[in-house]
């Protein structure tokens, strides 16, 4: 096994505590000298709306609010970095190199194929430490993330 981290996956939900852990995340980067990459996954609402709303709305509106949703995430999480660099009077490196934003319901899939892409080096995602018992006994993406992942994965406490 590789013990060098060039690339650090930061697989985020956007959920509560989401901002700590990307400062961790590159604060950890710069540490390492790796270049960071921040993946979400949001859920997939394509299908659904074809069949709330088809016969309503064109689909080519629909097609474009899904398309703007993907960018208004996306420009969300480059809003958290640029509010993480402007507290830091010391301006650290940037090893940020890619914001992903994908659609879909598999999401640990969708995180062990980035790492696989990437190649990352190392996952880092947030878990709450109340649920860790209870994500191990009824399932969870940080658990299933950690059965079929090849990366090493580090799990940052997340506090509510």
């Amino acid at each position: 096994m590789n013990i060098a981290i060039r690339t650090i996956l930061y697989a985020s939900d956007l959920g509560a505590g989401c901002e700590d852990v990307l400062a961790y995340a590159i604060g950890l980067a710069n540490r390492l000298g790796a270049r960071l990459k921040v993946l979400t996954v949001i859920s997939e609402e394509r299908e659904k709306s074809l069949v709330e709303v088809d016969r309503h709305v064109p689909q080519e509106l629909l097609n474009e609010y899904h398309d703007d949703r993907v960018r208004r995430v996306k420009k969300h999480i480059e809003e958290q970095v640029a509010a993480f660099y402007a507290v830091r009077p010391d301006k650290e490196d940037q090893p940020l190199s890619e914001i992903i934003v994908r659609e879909g319901d598999d999401v640990a899939q969708f995180i062990l194929d980035e790492a696989r892409a990437c190649p990352a080096d190392l996952i880092l995602m947030g878990s709450k430490p109340e649920h860790a018992i209870v994500d191990l006994l009824f399932g969870s993406v940080v658990r299933d993330v950690t059965r079929k992942s090849e990366v090493p994965l580090l799990l940052v406490p997340v506090q509510d």
